[in-house]
């Protein structure tokens, strides 16, 4: 005859439960995850749903998250003169100038940055190469040497750069922003790409040499298309440190048709007051440039600068 199994009882039931554990740590990451992320997106979000209110809803006490009246006009006023009109004259305000600005000043940033980037890219992987692949004497003193201009403040520089940059007629010039954007850039470009170029193995270089490719040949054909990460994250750096500088841009450019957008919406804080749609609208098209690359290239920033970083 077969055993039949016995229930179980109360005071089994109760004590199974009473062993069972909550995962506290899981649980206390998870709320100090949520706790974080509303810590760094809520600004941001709040100044993404205000540029869509109007002057007397972002004033309104209690302030609320969603627009009651959802507009365009603090986007469109930047480009449209007949909106920017009826707004001024809605409104009394006397901001044509400051507003008129803020394309222009955009697309000097974006002139400037995607320069900046590029040269990077060129100079920071012809300078590159030769460090990862050649053995000279004073190869590392050098290397060194390019990290040590970065730790001179920018403050003991702006003085000689100025004088610099006035005797070659760079100033309020965006040439001249570029270059002073690559001698802060370019050392850190050459390190990111020379630590990535060392990952690469010596055999695809050695099959170029066989197929009768020089080391320019080796370096254009073989290495920068399997470093795509590595350049796409020297791009990427290149660009933001060049879009979000305010110290130097504001120093050497002083005429309205050569400003950035850093030193522009700096202005705007001070002239536009209380006009808060239009100064939360030139945060968001300041932002969303550099937003939207790391976004679209993410997975090669954080692989180009971790191999980068690993191999030394």
């Amino acid at each position: 005859m077969s055993a039949v199994p016995e229930k179980p009882t109360t005071g089994s039931l109760s004590g199974s439960i009473y062993k069972l554990s909550l995962p506290w740590k899981q649980i206390f990451i998870y709320i100090a995850a949520i706790i974080a992320f509303f810590y760094i997106a809520g600004p941001f979000a709040w100044i993404v749903i205000s540029s869509f209110m109007t002057s007397e809803e972002t004033m309104s006490v209690p302030p609320h998250w969603i627009p009651h009246e959802p507009t365009l006009m603090n986007y469109s006023a930047y480009w449209n003169p007949d909106i920017l009109n009826t707004l001024r004259e809605e409104r009394r305000l006397t901001i044509g100038g400051v507003v008129n600005a803020v394309p222009i000043a955009l697309r000097n940033s974006i002139v400037i940055a995607f320069s900046v980037a590029f040269l990077n890219i060129i100079i920071g992987s012809l300078s590159a190469y030769p460090f990862a692949r050649s053995q000279f004497r004073g190869k590392t003193t050098l290397l060194v040497l390019y990290l040590l201009t970065r730790m001179v403040p920018a403050l003991a520089l702006i003085l000689p750069v100025y004088l610099v940059l006035r005797r070659i007629g760079a100033l309020n010039q965006s040439w001249g922003l570029i270059l002073m954007y690559m001698t802060f850039t370019l050392p850190y470009s050459v390190w990111i790409l020379k630590n990535y170029f060392q990952t690469i193995p010596r055999d695809l270089e050695d099959a170029a040499r066989v197929d009768r490719c020089n080391w320019f040949q080796a370096m254009v054909r073989v290495i920068l298309p399997v470093s795509l990460p590595g350049i796409i994250a020297v791009g990427i750096y290149s660009f933001m440190a060049s879009w979000g500088e305010f110290f130097y841009a504001m120093i050497l450019i002083q005429t309205p048709d050569a400003r950035t957008m850093p030193v522009l919406v700096s202005q705007l804080s001070t002239e536009l007051g209380q006009e808060y749609g239009f100064l939360t609208s030139s945060a968001v098209l300041a932002v969303i440039p550099p937003l939207v690359l790391a976004l679209i290239f993410q997975r090669m920033i954080i692989s180009g600068i971790g191999a980068g970083a690993v191999k030394g």
